[in-house]
Order: C-alpha cells, then sequence, then structure tokens
C-alpha cells in the first residue's frame, strides 16, 4: 500500500508497514509496561543537532521486513551489551542525533495557512515559502533566486513561485494557493530528503519572521500553536505570565496569558494578537533564544554553538583564547567545525564588570539585553543557580 500524507493535501493519514510506521487498531489488547514507557517518552523525538525537524529513523522487524535502518532485533543485541537508548540509536544512525522534548502536542493539522499567499504578504508562511523554494532550485536551477526580504511576497518571489508552478505543471500565476503549497511541500522533501535516513534536515523553526495572521479567543491552527509555544517558553523566563495549553485552540487561557504578556511589555493589553503583539512576541523569544544558561555550567567555561562562517581561530579571538585550548577542551583532533556543533570555550579567571542594584521589575534577562552581555554569564560572574533576584540586591555586570 502506498503511505499518503497530510503534507501531500489528503485529509487522512494511511500507514500500515513496520518500514514507516507502528499503527494503532481500538480495542487491540496492549502490554501494560509499553503503555508505561510510551507515556513517559510521548513528547521525546529525535532530530540532529542544530536542526528542529524530526529525524526519519526508519525502525523493521528484521524479518518479516527490513530496510536501512534500526532493527528489532539489533537492539537488543545491543541492549544486553550496556547501551544507552541513545547509544542505540547512534549505532544505526548519524552520530550527532539526538533526544530532545517537545510540549507542543497537537492534533494534526493542515500545514496550509487557509489563504492564498501572493504579492503583498507578509509574514511566517511567506518566509517558509522563500525557503523552500531557495533550496528547490540548486536542483532546478532554471527557477530564479529570491531576493525579496524574509518574509515579503515581492517580485522575486512571485517570479520564483510562477516558474515552479511551470516547471511541475500547475496554473502560472504566481499564487501560492493549496496545491502549490502542498507541490513545493512535497518537493522540498523530496530535494532535501527529509524522509530518508541520509536526511538534510531543515533548520526553519519558527523563522524570524512572525505570522500576518491576527489571533483572538476562538482562533485555531498552526499560528496558534507559534503563539502558544512562544508564551510557554517566556513564562519561564516572566513568572507574571501563566503557560498556555499548547492544542492549537485560542481559548480563555491562552488569552489570559496574552494580555500578561502584553501588560508586561507596556502593550494595549486588549488579549488580541496583532502585528505589534507578534513583534514583541518574537524580539523577546529570540532574546531568551540567545541568553539561555548551559544546564550545569563548567566553572569559567562558556557553550558556543557554531554558526555559518565560524572557524577555531575567529571563535579563539572572539573569546581571547587559543584555537588549541579550544581543541583540548574539546577533545578535538582537527580545525573542522559543522554548523550547529556545541564547543567549550576556555573563558577568562578575571572579568571586567560594573556594580548594579536590582529594581523592581528587573530580570536577568533584561539586565543582559541592556547590557549587551547573556544571562549565563551574569550567573556565573555572581555564583546564580537560579533566576531570581531580589530588589536590592547588588550584581556584577560584565562590561
Amino acid at each position: 500500500m502506498i503511505p499518503r500524507y497530510r503534507n501531500q493535501g489528503y485529509n487522512f493519514d494511511i500507514t500500515n508497514s513496520t518500514a514507516y510506521d507502528q499503527y494503532f487498531v481500538y480495542g487491540r489488547p496492549i502490554y501494560e509496561s509499553i503503555s508505561r514507557i510510551v507515556d513517559r517518552i510521548f513528547n521525546e523525538y529525535v532530530r540532529r543537532q542544530g536542526q528542529n525537524a524530526p529525524y526519519f529513523t526508519s525502525f523493521c522487524n528484521g524479518t518479516t521486513v527490513s530496510c536501512q535502518g534500526l532493527s528489532q532485533w539489533g537492539t537488543v543485541t545491543l541492549a544486553n551489551q550496556g547501551y544507552t537508548p541513545l547509544q542505540i540509536l547512534r549505532s544505526y544512525y548519524p552520530n550527532d542525533i539526538e533526544i530532545v522534548q517537545t510540549n507542543i502536542v497537537a492534533n494534526s493539522l493542515s500545514s496550509y495557512p487557509g489563504t492564498p499567499l501572493q504579492t503583498g504578504s507578509a509574514g511566517l508562511n511567506v518566509q517558509t515559502i522563500q525557503t523552500y523554494l531557495n533550496r528547490i532550485r540548486r536542483n532546478y536551477p532554471a527557477i530564479p533566486a529570491i531576493t525579496d526580504p524574509a518574509g515579503v511576497f515581492g517580485a522575486s518571489t512571485k517570479s520564483a513561485v510562477t516558474k515552479f508552478q511551470s516547471i511541475f505543471n500547475l496554473t502560472p500565476d504566481g499564487i501560492v494557493g493549496k496545491a502549490t503549497w502542498y507541490k513545493i511541500s512535497r518537493i522540498y522533501t523530496a530535494v532535501t530528503r527529509l524522509a530518508e535516513l541520509d536526511s538534510e534536515g531543515t533548520t526553519l523553526g519558527i523563522g524570524t519572521v512572525p505570522p500576518s495572521s491576527v489571533l483572538r479567543q476562538g482562533s485555531s491552527g498552526q499560528d496558534v500553536i507559534t503563539l502558544q509555544y512562544l508564551l510557554n517558553v517566556i513564562s519561564e523566563y516572566y513568572p507574571g505570565i501563566p503557560a498556555p495549553a499548547q492544542d492549537g485552540i485560542f481559548g480563555s487561557g491562552t488569552k489570559q496569558s496574552v494580555i500578561a504578556f502584553q501588560q508586561a511589555m507596556g502593550l494595549d493589553a486588549d488579549g488580541i494578537v496583532g502585528a505589534l503583539t507578534w513583534k514583541e512576541l518574537y524580539e523577546v523569544y529570540l532574546g531568551i533564544h540567545q541568553n539561555v544558561p548551559s544546564p550545569n555550567p563548567e566553572p569559567n567555561v562558556t557553550t558556543y554553538i557554531v554558526r555559518p562562517g565560524d572557524s577555531l581561530w575567529l571563535i579563539a579571538q572572539r573569546y581571547n583564547t587559543t584555537v588549541d585550548a579550544i581543541k583540548r577542551l574539546n577533545g578535538l583532533t582537527s580545525d573542522l567545525l559543522s554548523i550547529g556543533q556545541t564547543l567549550k570555550i576556555p573563558s577568562s579567571q578575571e572579568v571586567p564588570y560594573i556594580e548594579y542594584t536590582v529594581r523592581p521589575g528587573d530580570t536577568l534577562w533584561l539586565l543582559s539585553r541592556r547590557y549587551n552581555t547573556t544571562v549565563d554569564a551574569i550567573k556565573r560572574l555572581n555564583g546564580l543557580s537560579s533566576d531570581m533576584l531580589s530588589i536590592g540586591q547588588v550584581l556584577k555586570i560584565p562590561s
């Protein structure tokens, strides 16, 4: 049977081969031990480091069905040898995979935004299409490059869409309707091999451009999930903002969270998420993401994520250390780096600082933005083990 998926434009999913999925049959007996494990790991998934998309971990029973991937019987052997779950996975898949958790759990949703994208459209959905088309053109060079700003549907985006449509026998009108949206998604999945073991993966995530939709109580869908995810992250750093349920439905709990966020940021607290609220949500979230501390930081060690264009020499210069010191701390045997790789950077023992007295409304994240530093750096300099501050507390701020 050929599997059919929602990302192909269908409103249902069918899989019944262990090469693809383990499908559920209502009323069939289940093992209690398996049920407990599923409850515990339900929101965990596998991805490659530096990516957001799940990694396609093909599984076969190794007898009636075989495939390039994890085998039921091979895993038993490795488990008996004392391998951890992650070590077992890395025995079958790339060494840079990791197991992470997500709190975004919802019913299957259509990825199509619901309204066509065309000249003048803006937002995260436009950025998604631009990202997909710019990658697709590496396999189909006739598609022109998109030079419009991220998230803005301008002339170059229309030209790329029109050429894509003509190549794949769609009406070449330059408008991304439902058929074009799903065709772009399917071709992007194919060229990046997202459903294969050698997948390129994707790092788009929630993007850098807020959605253009206006959300209010009663709204539902993917943009609501994005909103709820942002609020959940922000609530970790702003105790006055409650974390809403991440169910894709804009209910009273989500409205209360939005109002609390708007009040904290000095916005009109109407509980409606328009352009200004979206903009502030993204700015706060991205600021937190850039300053989030690493777990259990080592003394005099900074954690750094490798970005495009980085080299060991540039990183050493940036942190006033040496290439040899970085290689020694990370056990590196060559100068090669990969985007998304996590490095430990030796930091100086003596850090110049200024003294600051905590005032009402201060948080570590707000102070890190104000003084162009990071939450991790402030906590390390002051020996703090939590993000809690008290009014009148004197902090050392790296200068």
